[in-house]
């Protein structure tokens, strides 16, 4: 199989960077209109826009040590006894090789008591747009195929993506005394801003100042708005990135808005299917390699299994290949890009007649949309099957352990660019 040269790195690098420098001058326009539209099903449009208030006046107010203790524990104390609605915009700020970039991040939802959540995450960088239903509730993380609406579950850690009322715990109670800062009167409300001080983790990280800013309604305590500023983890967002945006951290500049409080809201929580063995999923965890677009024929270190499930791979037009059954080996360099968008691989390596395992592998091409099937030289055993970072090997065929495998990681979040066809 033959591929055509494709653009240098650096050239991919520039054009990604140009991008992303267009689609961030109004972030917040852009992936709001997106978010509305795919809200459909989640929260009534004519509820999702929050209407940013003119702030009328600014006033200098004194409030003691023990009134701004009671006003923490009451926040506390308060925070998930009631149902409201929120909207999130946030800016990822990090960097590709030596290139700063950021992404622009919104999510639209609404809360139900004690810990339900359900929201469109969405992310408008103009070369990528993408939108992913998320539910939260019970200590985990819900997230809908965008190929096949099925349900997909994870430990909810109290990342990005986790309920507001999570967050907010996590920030007082991680953190020391509030000190006020104004009160700001709107046409209807009047709202104290008050700053969190000493919080030192948050996302993951230690030994990091998270600076975070609270507004709540002066008569009735109930939060505002809140804004944070700080390093946070990549691995909790990157899965929803182009590849190419491989850095480890980043900073985060986030506005959370709360309104429509009491508001008849119920979320189901979703039966997302059990894919574990044994607690694991399916398959052998391959050590993850950077995920980096070279140039074609271009030479990078040793994979770290066969075929290879992560690492050095080409970009359009040299890869993805294209999904279905082929006859020809094709390189781990143009797999690895499929494996990035979701795909699985299923590959055997037969010293006789191997149209048994060819037949099985052409049926699971046809219930699946992303399955490259190729004949793969050099397999440490017949059949090698492949994922983005896993791998499962066997020398005869097992029908219930592929499908198993398939049913895990086709279009797995865990896959940088899950969400590309």
């Amino acid at each position: 199989m033959k591929y055509k040269k494709s653009l240098t790195y650096s050239v991919i690098i520039l054009i990604i960077a140009f991008f992303l420098a267009g689609c961030t001058a109004n972030p917040k326009a852009s992936s709001q209109s997106e978010t509305n539209h795919a809200l459909v099903d989640v929260v009534p449009e004519e509820q999702l826009n929050f209407v940013e208030h003119e702030v009328l006046s600014v006033k200098e107010v004194s409030f003691s040590e023990q009134q701004l203790s009671d006003i923490k524990i009451h926040l506390i104390q308060e925070a998930g006894k009631e149902t409201f609605r929120y909207s999130m915009n946030a800016t990822i700020s990090t960097s590709v090789a030596g290139i700063e970039v950021k992404v622009p991040l919104s999510i639209s939802g609404e809360f139900e008591p004690i810990d339900k959540t359900k929201s469109v995450v969405s992310i408008n960088m103009g070369f990528v747009d993408t939108d992913i239903v998320s539910v939260s509730g019970d200590g985990e993380l819900y997230f809908a195929d965008s190929i096949n609406s099925k349900w997909t579950s994870s430990e909810d850690t109290g990342q990005i993506f986790s309920s507001p009322t999570t967050i907010i715990n996590a920030i007082l109670k991680e953190s020391g005394s509030l000190a006020i800062v104004s009160r700001e009167q709107l046409a209807e409300v009047a709202l104290l801003h008050m700053k969190v001080t000493g919080i030192e983790s948050l996302f993951g990280n230690i030994d990091e100042n998270i600076y975070v800013d609270l507004w709540v309604n002066e008569d009735n305590l109930r939060i505002y708005k809140l804004m944070l500023q700080g390093p946070i983890f990549m691995p909790d967002i990157k899965a929803y990135l182009p590849s190419q945006i491989d850095a480890r951290e980043a900073i985060v500049s986030a506005t959370y808005d709360f309104y429509g409080y009491e508001d008849a809201i119920s979320i189901e929580i979703p039966e997302a299917e059990d894919y574990l063995v044994n607690g694991r999923l399916p398959g052998t965890k391959v050590f993850e390699q950077i995920n980096l677009v070279i140039r074609f024929g271009e030479s990078h270190p040793e994979y770290k299994s066969t075929p290879a499930t992560s690492g050095w791979h080409y970009g359009i037009p040299d890869a993805p290949a294209p999904w279905g059954v082929h006859n020809e080996f094709i390189s781990d360099e143009v797999l690895i890009q499929n494996l990035v968008q979701g795909g699985v691989g299923l590959h055997y390596n037969c010293d006789d007649d191997c149209k048994d395992v060819i037949d099985v592998f052409t049926e699971f091409s046809k219930q699946y949309q992303k399955i490259v099937v190729s004949p793969y030289e050099g397999l440490n055993k017949k059949i090698a099957i492949t994922a983005w970072s896993y791998i499962d090997e066997m020398d005869e065929l097992d029908l219930d352990r592929i499908e198993l495998f398939i049913k895990a990681h086709h279009n797995s979040e865990r896959a940088p660019e899950h969400f590309k066809p």
